[in-house]
């Protein structure tokens, strides 16, 4: 996970004029629980090793060599979508096709950003975030795609994601 200097400085401002519990009033520790052993994936799972993604995390990605600004403005939502994908409650094997054709289509109108809506997997097995984490690895994979980021949360939060195309050159 990197952290940025707009993330740090959102924390200490968030934390500012929190004074630490006197010695004698701290609490006890919460002893850590280990997570239930994971079921055996399902077949619509598929065979690419995929991160594990939980319900609420949220995605960023910037092509190699590409601008951290584009990605920052991208985040802040000062890009606006200007199309709009809902692959909610599809499963892998019926979004990738949707997911192709409408960056295909996005592409051939000279649309630059674009929002996905994915769910945030409440439905899914496991409560896995199935779709996230193959659009994790399908947009990541795309020669056009520039850059993604987890919308605002106006736009979907953790359930969507704005991305951000390049023009073939």
């Amino acid at each position: 996970m990197n952290i940025d200097d707009e993330d740090i400085e959102l924390f200490r401002r968030a934390v500012a004029g929190i004074e630490p519990l006197p010695a004698g009033k701290r609490g006890r520790a919460v002893p850590v629980t280990k997570p239930a052993s994971r079921r055996q994936p399902s077949p619509e799972a598929g065979t690419e090793a995929e991160p594990a993604l939980s319900l609420g995390d949220t995605l960023r990605y910037l092509r190699p060599g590409g601008d951290q600004r584009l990605l920052k403005r991208l985040r802040q939502g000062r890009i606006p979508p200007r199309a709009e994908l809902d692959l909610h409650g599809c499963t892998r094997t019926q979004a990738k096709p949707l997911l192709d054709h409408f960056l295909a289509e996005c592409l051939a109108d000279r649309i630059r950003c674009a929002l996905i809506v994915h769910g945030k997997g409440w439905r899914s097995p496991d409560f896995k975030p199935v779709l996230k984490s193959a659009l994790d690895q399908w947009l990541r994979q795309h020669p056009q795609v520039t850059a993604f980021c987890s919308a605002r949360p106006k736009d979907g939060g953790s359930g969507a994601l704005y991305v951000l195309l390049g023009q073939k050159k």
